[in-house]
């Protein structure tokens, strides 16, 4: 698969998963990237697809479920082929997030996300899931936090909450982090979660077979592209 180099302007649409779940020692927070110019055909490709297959409002992991399953695996399908769609994610064991509580563990997080994902010379156009009873001037205070770590060179244009549903790419990320909590947090181990989602389980083990992986609990090198997991904490 070829790569194309993301210069210039670009879009991130930013998710997170297992963040205030207690019983989950992991937390992923995690986004797609584009070129902000090929964000109508990308969105395009995708709605074609759910015209495809009759999904006429919001997807995501949490209604994720069998009888929607040709879609969300044609999903998963489109995304691995798509070039000019890439997703990075951190994992966290939020024991080891440094942080005096979850909303700032929550910046601690971002700043791993977004600050190693940033070249210098582009512009950026970051959007986050707008979530309820989050603190106030969260994106505000985040904002600060990203311009003043951010790579030389690097102009952060916008950084605003917008509603999932009304965002495709939004809704990708979800997907797509939801996976990777899910596997994480040992959902998909029958030994521990009996009751688990049998098509998740099986939509988990479905990504991690496209992407050439035996499972989707892995970390991958900085330079990695398409799919780039950092995880730490034990």
């Amino acid at each position: 698969m070829v790569i194309k180099s993301m210069a210039n302007d670009a879009n991130i649409y930013c998710d997170e998963s297992r963040y205030s779940n207690p019983n989950d020692p992991y937390l992923v927070i995690g986004a797609v990237k584009c070129l902000r110019d090929k964000k109508y055909s990308i969105v395009g490709e995708l709605n074609e697809i759910k015209r495809q297959y009759g999904i006429g409002g919001e997807f995501g992991w949490k209604s994720a479920s069998r009888n929607k399953g040709d879609f969300y695996k044609a999903v998963i399908d489109w995304f691995v082929g798509c070039d000019g769609l890439l997703f990075r994610c951190v994992v966290v064991n939020k024991d080891d997030l440094w942080s005096s509580d979850n909303e700032d563990g929550f910046y601690v997080a971002y700043h791993q996300l977004l600050y190693h994902w940033l070249v210098a010379g582009n512009t950026y156009h970051v959007y986050l899931d707008k979530k309820k009873n989050s603190r106030q001037r969260r994106v505000d205070t985040l904002r600060k936090k990203t311009e003043r770590y951010m790579p030389s060179g690097c102009r952060l244009a916008c950084m605003e909450e917008v509603e999932s549903r009304e965002c495709a790419l939004v809704q990708v990320a979800d997907l797509l982090i939801g996976c990777m909590g899910y596997e994480w947090n040992s959902h998909t181990d029958a030994s521990k979660y009996p009751d688990a989602s049998p098509f998740k389980v099986e939509l988990c083990d479905y990504l991690a077979h496209k992407l050439g992986r035996p499972s989707l609990r892995f970390s991958t090198w900085a330079s990695e592209p398409k799919f780039n997991v950092f995880a730490f904490g034990k």
